[in-house]
Formats: C-alpha cells, structure tokens, sequence
C-alpha cells in the first residue's frame, strides 16, 4: 500500500476532489484538510488504477515548478484497512513515480557510487583469488549495480530515453573500475592461480543465463510489489555481475584469454538475461508509461525486446557448446582426477600431467616417484567407472621421476 499527500493552494483540493471523482475513486479512500495557508489531500493508493490516477493529478497540477504544490508518495510500514475484502481484491504494485525516483537515486553516477564500486570490487577481487565464498557474497552485499539495472528496463518500458542512458553510463563505469580493481590485485598479489571460484566462471553455461534471468524476475517482481529497500535484491543480481568482471580484470593481469573470453560471454549473457527478465516483468505487472509517452514507449519496448532475445539466441551458441563440454569433457576429467588423488594421495608422490578424453577412450598421464601397482591402477579404472556409469577404456602413462644428484 502507498499513500499520496498533495499540497495545494488554498480552495484548489475542491477542485482535485472532482478530479479524484471523475476517476472513480471512493470516497472513503481519500480525504481533504482545508486551511487559509493550502489545501492537503491524503489518498489512498490501495485501490484502483494507481498510475491513471497520479498521470491525471499532475498534468492538471503543476507540482514541479509551483513551490505551493508539492506530491509526496510513502509507504506504510502496517496497514489495517476498514474493507479487508477490497483489499483482497486489489491488485497493489508499487507507483511508476516510487519506481522511478528509486531507479534515478540508485543509479546516480556519483563519488559514493564510484567509491562503493570500487570497494565491493576489493573485497570481490580477493575473495576470487582466495577462493573464499563468504568474502565473495560480502562483496555482492555492497555493490551497487542493482540501480543502473533497473535504469535501464524502467526507462525502456516507460520510454523514459534520459533514464536509459543514466543507467547505461553508471552500468559501464561499474564495469570499467571492477575489471580494472581486478587487474591490480590480480597484477600485484604473488603467486595468483586459478581458484574453483576462477574457473567456473570461466566456463559458462546455459544454466548461467537461466539464474540471471530467475534472479532479474525475482528482484522485479520484489520491487514492483513495493518492497523497494529490500537488500535480497541487490544481491541476486550482483551475484550474476560483479565476481564476472572481477574475474576478468584477473585474466587480463595474468594474460589467460580463457579467463577474459568465458567471463566475458557469461557478464554479457547475465546482462542481456537481467535486462529481459526486468522488462517481461515491469511489462506485465502493469507498470505503464504517463499517457502522452505511450506510443514513444511501446516502440522502445518492441525493438528492445527484439534486439535482447537475438542477442540471447546468439550468445547461447557458445553457451550451448560450452555446455556440452561442461557435460561430457571437464566433469569426466574432474571426476578421474579426483578418484585418483582419493587412492594415491596418501601413497605416493606424483603429479597429474594431462587427461585426454576422446569418446570412450581417455589417456591419463601420471608422473610418478614410484612404481604404481597394477592391481590398484584397476581399481581406479572400476571406481572411475562407477562414478560416471559408464565403461570407458582408461589407459594410464605413467612417466618415472627420478632424482639425480650432481
């Protein structure tokens, strides 16, 4: 539920309440307070057509320039109504107005925008090269990229061009400071490898743009339902971004073009995923442009929309071959390796040099200090099996390593 308190100039609520009539709205669900120094109008936004009812209020009244005027929308923190049956019937979603001034706030290309970017960014950076989670999250708790998001659908569906660009420019200077935060630490920190939380972002698949797109749907649904402070939000979409492009300021630092190219393919497929889910969402929630910005608005819409889902049908080529080697090359290799380092860690020194793969047949190249039995190296091959629930025919090269004293 919101409530509106309009201020007019003294005798102008009498004409505010015709207008409010004209509209349909109930009688008990607004009231008018007159005095010599204005008029205050308190409106309930419960029911009803919210955005008609604000669209005819200020195109009558002018609240932007008249220093006498002024509309101010809030949400109440406990709302009992006197017709509980109305208010199960109605159908609530947050003010185009609330949306916008939130979006606008939130994007606002600013120091302390700037400055959260870059911190969000640190504490990401480093939670990817300690390959620590709960750093990574407390990261995305901080960061602000829900806001240019937001910016940008909210502008698209309400043909909004000013707050599109808004969005767009604080987007992409949060983009430039992550990956170049990344670069620095990824420069200046010895010794950086490639972390779990590193490589599966470097190796994107389609169940990524599925998690962007469900977390872009839930923070729109959140938001359009009222509930704009809510930090859950924020952080389901910086979960899809900003570890992204943290990852590929590191790939750049350590010149691996698989670190830049799979996190790359991933922050524009989690972009693109975000932007439909947030449009779909606002769009048929009923979140409407002001009456006059309609047909600018629908074009908007309609070309956004086909421009985004060419864009996800393109990207999801990669995605998809990606996919398929997650599936049926990287998980085999990571199961062999990890069935062999659980029977010879605690028996022998050696390294795994190389696993190649080819259907049914893999080449599993092991340098080793001693002697490997054969009647183990079956039982790797047995349990390998098992694991995957299926027969491949595992040849294992074993290359001695022998120390040499000078």
């Amino acid at each position: 539920m919101q409530i509106v308190l309009a201020t007019f100039h003294p005798n102008e609520g009498e004409e505010a309440v015709k207008l409010l009539s004209t509209l349909g709205v109930d009688i008990e669900d607004y009231k008018l307070i007159k005095s010599e120094s204005g008029d205050l109008l308190i409106i309930n936004l419960l029911y009803g057509d919210t955005d008609v009812l604000i669209d005819n209020l200020t195109g009558r009244f002018d609240f932007e320039n008249d220093k006498e005027r002024s509309l101010i929308i809030f949400t109440p923190d406990t709302v009992i109504p006197r017709d509980k049956k109305k208010l199960e019937r109605a159908s609530f979603h947050a003010t185009r107005e609330s949306l916008v001034t939130f979006a606008q706030d939130k994007s606002r290309l600013s120091f302390e925008y700037l400055l959260l970017v870059i911190f969000s960014s640190v504490i990401t950076s480093l939670g990817l090269i300690l390959d620590n989670v709960a750093v990574i999250v407390g990261g995305m708790v901080i960061a602000p990229v829900l806001g240019p998001i937001l910016a940008i659908t909210i502008g698209i569906v309400l043909g909004d061009t000013s707050l599109i660009r808004r969005g767009i420019a604080a987007e992409f200077a949060a983009i430039v400071f992550a990956i170049l935060v990344g670069v620095i630490f990824g420069s200046f920190i010895p010794n950086v490898e490639i972390t779990n939380s590193l490589r599966i972002r470097m190796f994107p698949t389609l169940a990524d743009l599925l998690i962007a797109m469900a977390a872009g749907a839930a923070g729109a649904y959140t938001l359009i339902k009222g509930q704009l402070e809510s930090g859950l939000v924020g952080v389901m979409v910086a979960a899809s971004l900003l570890p992204v492009m943290s990852t590929i300021g590191i790939g750049i630092s350590m010149g691996n073009q698989t670190m830049i190219i799979g996190p790359f393919l991933l922050l524009a497929g989690n972009y693109l995923s975000l932007l439909l889910a947030n449009i779909l969402v606002f769009y048929f929630k009923g979140l409407k442009p002001q009456i006059w910005y309609k047909h600018k608005a629908d074009k908007i819409i309609r070309k956004s929309l086909l421009l985004i889902i060419i864009a996800v049908i393109l990207l999801s080529i990669p995605l998809g071959f990606l996919t398929i080697y997650q599936f049926f090359i990287e998980k085999p290799a990571d199961i062999i390796k990890s069935t062999i380092r659980q029977h010879l860690l605690k028996k022998w020194d050696y390294r795994i040099e190389k696993i190649e793969i080819n259907g049914s047949l893999v080449n599993v190249y092991i340098y080793a200090e001693k002697e490997i039995e054969e009647d183990l190296l079956t039982g790797i091959k047995q349990e390998i099996e098992t694991r995957l629930a299926k027969e491949y025919n595992i040849n294992f090269k074993i290359i001695p390593v022998e120390e040499i004293k000078l």
